[in-house]
């Protein structure tokens, strides 16, 4: 059984070397661009070589992240940066963009690929999708159960990689907008400032608060260490732990702590978890959960705080302004960091008076004094935020060293020679110069085994050591260490040239760019039967109807349709899960009803789709963002991702004759996500939960809406909707061919008079943004 590799994060280099000591196999960095943790320090050129040396010498790969969308303008940038990767030996590249698989995929055929989780991909369609294209292993989206993961590794034909640790997205990886639609910051091209980590109100259409001022989207941590062997037993390739933005302290760790359950698996030997996850707890803590790996719905939410809590260190036992008498529930120590139990207010000691007398550590039952710089009340829990003592361990980790045998011949009339293999490699010289006769001590073998292995100052240790000698030589100690130096670094050498490979210089060729005449029409989303009656017979050509995979449903839509010149496109979720398995059933009826246009948001959905006889509209999940990603797709119609400006879409519109579309009207989904606050909070109530009744409301008292899309799967939209209506003439002459509104939240009445609206907007009458809260997305104005 090949075993799992163990894949730690890397913010920076210190990060890098405590996750190599610590015991991965294998980490993933970023550098200065192109990844998803943009605010994390990160590797520059040359940081980028010395991580390869380092972690290559001592048999840990290496994956660089490049998993963010990519502008048209970028891509050169980009190529650039991928050759450069290329050349220095990066054992794999992580990828989001379809465009730069495509491109990596055509240029690049051996340099080895990861999709990032951005993908979203969660079936075994999708896996099977990125096989295809020559991807060599995909990280699954979070929000897998076990049984999930254990079907799509038995049966996938490429390596599946999960997250066993560190915190987790509330919203599915690659379809949260919210830090993108709110404040410019798209977490698709690795700026996310973490929004949904602050406090939100649930309330009701009638304006009341069912729970006021929590972190009501803030998840607790994944831990699933206690359950190390299901997960590979699951079949899982890799287990991948989060956390480019902590500490090089928080990553050694839990790499320790990872390192230490794989091992006990294999070597058949009983593991402590508990004491494991109290260990890593110390570090940071802000609640540990199983995530999805159970159930549908998570198994632990961090509603009180998003931050650090630590672990119950004190008890209060009175208090005199900054002066506190604790009862100790562990053992503290000056340097240590204390707060209150939420995490919020906080102080490193650095006084413990114990019996009237100053005490550099106090032990667990004592009761001591110490002075706080805030005002805790008597009985209250305080907390331990940060262990000086472990801090300090995890900060000195043992180097991690690769074993290697050493040979050695000290012979007559012949020059010695030194031979060190490490399985794979091995470095071999000789003295150059002949042994002499021993005048007085001769060299013996203790003497030889002793200085070859001293190699402390190297990433080696000596397994084994054997010498053949003859009996009455010497040579100089110099001599020989210097043949040992010398063999040791023709082994680095042939280590890292291993790698290395010749810098291709590719370049990129988007196709060729041209004005376009189409005048655009209006298309129109929606999941109700009456509202698609109304743009029927308002005269709209394209209505996506989302049918909720209900055959009742699209019967009766495909009635309601009878006689009109309206084009019904089957719209199918952008999550399919256990809904896959209901695909082919689904093409079947549609294929009964004649209809042949699909609405396509998911990449399974896609693969088992692209070579059929459906006319396929790809949707915006699946975040086309440039001309190489259009190029990916075997498709009728492409709808741009919504983060793009309208020059960028009329740039990429231009360099393709395939049909583009962008979404001008709506409440853009902030994300989609399996977590429902309603059912959390104030328990189920799916009627009411799939026509936007609940809200949540933010520190500036706007209102977001919460709607399901029939399957208890939450999208959380964005309160101000979009409106380009009043832009009509611009987005006439984009070359864009298809402006669709997307029909949410909305009444009847309302919906006609939207629908009207765009209609003689687009028929060149001048309209006026209508009162309320609207906004221009980015069309204008961009994401970073």
């Amino acid at each position: 059984m090949k075993r799992v590799e163990l894949l730690a994060p890397a913010g920076d280099y210190n990060a890098l070397l405590n996750a190599v000591n610590a015991g991965c196999d294998a980490v993933y960095l970023g550098g200065k661009n192109f990844g998803a943790r943009a605010y994390a320090p990160n590797f520059d050129y040359e940081d980028l070589e010395k991580a390869l040396e380092f972690c290559h010498l001592r048999d840990v790969k290496v994956y660089v992240t490049v998993n963010t969308l990519i502008l048209n303008e970028e891509m050169d940038k980009l190529v650039e940066y991928i050759d450069f990767l290329y050349s220095i030996g990066v054992d794999a590249v992580i990828v989001q963009d379809l465009g730069v698989l495509k491109f990596l995929r055509e240029n690049y055929p051996d340099f080895e690929v990861h999709a990032s989780t951005q993908m979203t991909v969660h079936n075994l369609e999708g896996v099977r999708e990125l096989a295809e294209k020559g991807v060599s292993r995909v990280i699954l989206s979070r929000e897998l159960t076990l049984k999930e993961i254990k079907d799509i590794a038995s049966n996938s034909p490429i390596n599946v990689e999960v997250f066993v640790h560190g915190a987790m997205c509330v919203s599915y990886s690659g379809q949260c907008f919210m830090s993108s639609l709110i404040g410019g910051r798209s977490g698709n091209r690795g700026r996310c400032a973490q929004p949904c980590r602050l406090k939100y109100s649930l309330v009701n259409k009638e304006g009341n608060i069912l729970k006021e001022n929590l972190h009501l989207l803030s998840m607790a941590d994944l831990c699933t260490i206690e359950h190390i062997p299901l997960l590979i037993e699951a079949g899982v390739s890799s287990f991948k732990i989060e956390g480019r933005m902590k500490s090089p302290e928080y990553v050694a760790s839990v790499v320790k702590a990872y390192r230490d359950a794989i091992d006990s698996y294999y070597e058949e030997r009983a593991f402590d978890s508990t004491k494991a996850m109290e260990e890593m707890a110390k570090v940071f803590n802000r609640g540990f959960s199983t995530g999805y790996l159970f159930e549908r719905k998570p198994s632990k939410m961090s509603y009180v705080t998003p931050k650090n809590i630590g672990v119950p260190v004190a008890e209060v036992v009175k208090t005199k302004g900054r002066e506190v008498k604790v009862r100790l529930l562990q053992d503290i120590r000056k340097g240590d960091g204390i707060s209150d139990s939420k995490g919020e207010k906080g102080h490193r000691i650095q006084e413990i008076i114990k019996n009237g007398q100053k005490v550099d550590v106090a032990f667990k039952g004592e009761i001591v004094t110490l002075y706080l710089d805030f005002y805790p009340k008597e009985k209250d829990i305080l907390n331990k935020t940060y262990d000086y003592l472990l801090n300090e361990s995890l900060k000195n980790l043992p180097e991690k060293k690769v074993p290697v045998k050493i040979y050695a011949e000290l012979k007559k009339e012949m020059p010695f020679v030194v031979r060190v293999e490490d399985g794979i490699f091995f470095g071999e010289a000789n003295s150059g110069s002949i042994p002499q006769v021993a005048k007085k001590v001769s060299i013996e073998e203790d003497f030889l085994k002793d200085k070859l292995s001293q190699i402390g100052d190297t990433p080696f240790y000596p397994e084994k050591v054997v010498v053949s000698l003859d009996k009455g030589l010497f040579m100089p100690v110099k001599d020989i260490k210097e043949t040992r130096r010398k063999a040791i670094y023709e082994l680095k050498l042939k280590k890292l040239a291993f790698y290395q490979r010749e810098k291709l210089q590719k370049k990129v060729k988007l196709p060729e760019g041209r004005e376009k005449s189409e005048s655009p029409v209006l298309t129109f989303y929606t999941d109700k039967l009456n509202h698609l009656e109304i743009a029927a017979s308002l005269g709209i050509q394209y209505v996506y109807f989302d049918y909720k995979l209900n055959e009742s449903i699209l019967k009766q839509a495909v009635k309601l349709l009878e006689g009109k010149d309206t084009v019904l496109v089957a719209a199918f979720p952008s999550i399919l899960r256990e809904e896959m398995k209901d695909i082919e059933r689904q093409l079947r009826l549609l294929r009964e009803l004649d209809i042949r246009n699909i609405l396509v948001s998911n990449l399974g959905l896609y693969h088992i789709l692209k070579n059929s006889d459906f006319r396929l509209f790809i949707d915006y999940p699946l975040n086309v963002f440039n001309s190489l990603a259009v190029e990916y797709f075997n498709a009728y119609a492409v709808t741009l991702s919504y983060e793009l400006t309208l020059e960028q879409m009329k740039d990429i519109a231009k360099r393709s004759d395939i049909k583009f579309e962008a979404v001008i009207y709506g409440h853009l989904p902030l994300m989609t996500t399996e977590y429902c606050p309603i059912r959390n909070l104030v328990g189920c109530d799916r009627a009411k939960c799939e026509k936007g009744y609940y809200f949540l409301k933010d520190r500036k008292g706007k209102l977001m809406p919460i709607k399901s899309n029939g399957f208890c799967r939450i999208q959380i939209l964005n309160g101000d909707v979009l409106f380009m209506a009043n832009h009509m003439e611009e987005l006439k002459k984009s070359g864009l061919s298809f402006l669709r509104i997307n029909d949410t939240i909305e009444e009847d009445e309302e919906i006609e008079k939207i629908l009207q609206m765009h209609i003689k907007a687009l028929e060149g009458e001048k309209i006026e943004v209508p009162e309320g809260n609207y906004t221009k997305g980015h069309f204008y104005r961009g994401v970073l």
